[in-house]
């Protein structure tokens, strides 16, 4: 009986030949193989990634992009610089608009004083009447006890409750102050009684309005900043109450709740509302004249 050859050694990285042959023969035979026909047929060996064109190539690419980036970044700052620029020059010429508006209301209450002293020589209870009638149409300043509410927008539109929405409105509104609810808070300050209303030192009248345009608030076609402070003059006693048990009362409370945006009330025994500054008539004309003659009525004549 022949003895059984011994089995040859087994090799100690035997588990490792997919790993060996890797890193011994990197390139794969088939490949090698179609080089070394490639070299039989005269043609030239295949460039690799270290071929100089292709490295010109990806440098020039990595230039271009660059150029591109910086140009970009560039026109991204000029119009940063261009709305800088214009928002600077607003504000400059909101300044002097303010200014004349001032200047404007000086005259103005000159003005009315030299008239009322004029009503006074002919008719006191003509003057008295005037002077009524100044304080309702806004057309003089007025002064007594205030109820100011202050609202601002949120310190951030995240993490707002889940109450119902007032507004009707969701989205980008979330947070923001919109020209909806100083009209709602300012209606709500005529229904407890108040005698003037003024947001931001701008006096409601009757042909004022408050309106939303892009994302400024207006009032009286005057652009407004925050925060939006509302003066209201009238009965300390009564007003503020009466505001708070109404609408406007809930509406304000809804809004902190709703949408985190700041409010605040304080009252106060004195505060100063201007008088108009855009106040006038365009189609209106007194029907009776200073001397008690009516004016020729218009009624049955042709358009």
């Amino acid at each position: 009986m022949s003895a059984v050859p011994p089995r040859p050694a087994r090799r100690p990285d035997a588990s490792m030949t997919l790993i060996t042959s890797m890193l011994e023969r990197p390139l794969d035979p088939g490949y090698a193989a179609a080089a070394e026909r490639r070299e039989k047929a005269g043609l030239p060996r295949a460039k690799g990634l270290r071929s100089p064109a292709l490295i010109v190539f990806a440098v020039v690419i990595g230039v271009l992009v660059g150029i591109a980036a910086m140009q970009l970044r560039g026109g991204e700052t000029t119009k940063q610089r261009t709305k800088t620029s214009l928002i600077e020059r607003i504000e400059r010429q909101q300044k002097a608009v303010d200014t004349q508006a001032a200047q404007a209301g000086a005259l103005r209450s000159e003005i009315a004083g030299l008239d009322a002293e004029t009503l006074r020589n002919v008719s006191e209870a003509l003057a008295q009447r005037v002077e009524r009638l100044s304080l309702v149409a806004g057309a003089v300043p007025v002064q007594g006890p205030g109820f100011v509410v202050t609202v601002d927008d949120a310190v951030t539109n995240q993490g707002q409750g889940t109450n119902s929405d007032p507004r009707g409105d969701s989205g980008p509104t979330d947070g923001k102050v919109i020209a909806r609810d100083l009209q709602i808070l300012t209606n709500s300050l005529w229904e407890a009684g108040a005698e003037a209303v003024s947001v931001n030192g701008q006096r409601l009248t009757t042909t004022a309005a408050i309106r939303f345009a892009g994302e400024a608030i207006l009032v009286d076609y005057r652009p407004l900043k925050r925060p939006y402070v509302i003066t209201a003059i009238g009965n300390p006693g009564k007003m503020p109450a009466s505001f708070a048990d109404g609408s406007g009362g809930t509406y304000l409370s809804t809004l902190k709740s709703s949408f985190g945006i700041r409010v605040s009330t304080v009252v106060r025994k004195q505060v100063t509302i201007p008088a108009s500054a855009t106040l006038g008539t365009r189609a209106a004309t007194p029907a009776v004249r200073l001397d008690g003659a009516a004016t020729p009525s218009s009624e049955g004549e042709p358009s």
